[in-house]
């Protein structure tokens, strides 16, 4: 069995780097005491819009299999895109996208390939608040289940036996912010279901806590992007109509925080507003589809509730829109 773990970073390359280490070191270890002789890592770390020195990047050769060193328009979200056509370059059995900041626990990588020794049938490895079952999964894009963390790219791992044929549809996507989304959700399209392994994420990884003020820079494209996959992906538009409606209402209260301006300077990617411009297709999209609900939308967006976040009930809800869309990227990176 071939496993690739893929570490996008940014001005964190220290941070992969010993990432890269931890995850080298409890692999070997895993694979001694399993006695799996056939089984390999294949490490690759990628670097967006920042340069590390020589004796950076000689020392993370000394671990990685492969250093990516790209240029300074290669942002985040492309950056984390590039795994799955490394994957598909490379064609390992096992795909992790691990984020250089999700801090692992002890032996991560042991509990995770554990299961899917157990179980050659599982398809996704999924972290959870507090779930270790394994179930079929048909719907992440608004799932009735909550509390998996789907949107977070160090929260999922891949079985690729089934799931290669679909790994190029992340790519396409990256513009929403959403590309392990659309590689997950058309998965489960295409073969009526995945069978998923839910492991506590503290068997995986420490989570980590932001700050609400750089929340709306950081999260934005991928706030408007989930709505945009929320019509693209769904089969009708009675389906993307009530999709965009639980979307808007849910979320009232980052409607202003995280809605930003658009000016075009001779760059649709650039770090100054980052991908703003998906906004515009998002609320296009809810005015076409359901124009009462895009009434609610700007009412909502005129009412700053993130001032209010001293208030228990604010925290909470801004907690939960946290968890729900998995704080999936190296955002302070882009």
């Amino acid at each position: 069995m071939k496993v690739l773990v893929y570490i996008p970073c940014h001005s964190d390359f220290d941070c992969a780097v010993l990432q890269a280490q931890k995850v080298k070191n409890d692999f070997d270890f895993f694979k001694g005491v399993q006695n799996l002789q056939d089984l390999r890592l294949n490490i690759i770390l990628s670097v967006n819009a920042y340069q590390p020195s020589q004796e950076q990047i000689r020392i993370a050769s000394e671990i990685c299999s492969e250093v990516i060193t790209n240029s300074t328009g290669y942002m985040a979200d492309i950056n984390i895109s590039n795994g799955f056509i490394k994957a598909l370059e490379t064609k390992p059995d096992i795909l992790w996208l691990l984020s250089a900041n999700d801090e692992l626990v002890p032996n991560a990588i042991g509990n995770i390939l554990i299961e899917f020794v157990k179980d050659q049938n599982l398809d996704l490895l999924v972290t959870s608040l507090d779930k270790d079952e394994t179930f079929t999964e048909y719907q992440v894009i608004d799932p009735n289940k909550t509390g998996f963390s789907y949107g977070l790219i160090s929260g999922v791992v891949y079985k690729l036996n089934r799931l290669m044929p679909f790994l190029h549809n992340g790519p396409f996507m990256a513009w929403t912010g959403w590309s392990q989304l659309t590689v997950i959700q058309n998965s489960m399209d295409s073969l009526s279901g995945l069978r998923v392994k839910a492991l506590p994420f503290e068997l995986v990884y420490r989570q980590r806590e932001r700050e609400l003020g750089s929340a709306g820079k950081h999260y934005a494209h991928s706030v408007f992007g989930m709505l945009i996959l929320g019509v693209i992906l769904k089969k009708n538009k009675r389906a993307a109509r009530k999709s965009i409606r639980k979307y808007i209402f849910t979320n009232f209260y980052s409607w202003h925080l995280f809605s930003r301006r658009w000016n075009y300077s001779g760059q649709i990617a650039a770090k100054d507003h980052y991908l703003a411009w998906n906004q515009i297709i998002a609320e296009a999209l809810i005015f076409k589809k359901t124009p009462v609900t895009y009434f609610f939308y700007q009412f909502f967006k005129t009412i700053p509730f993130e001032n209010l976040s001293k208030i228990n009930f604010v925290i909470s809800v801004k907690r939960k829109f946290d968890k729900t869309l998995g704080q999936s990227k190296h955002y302070k990176n882009e």
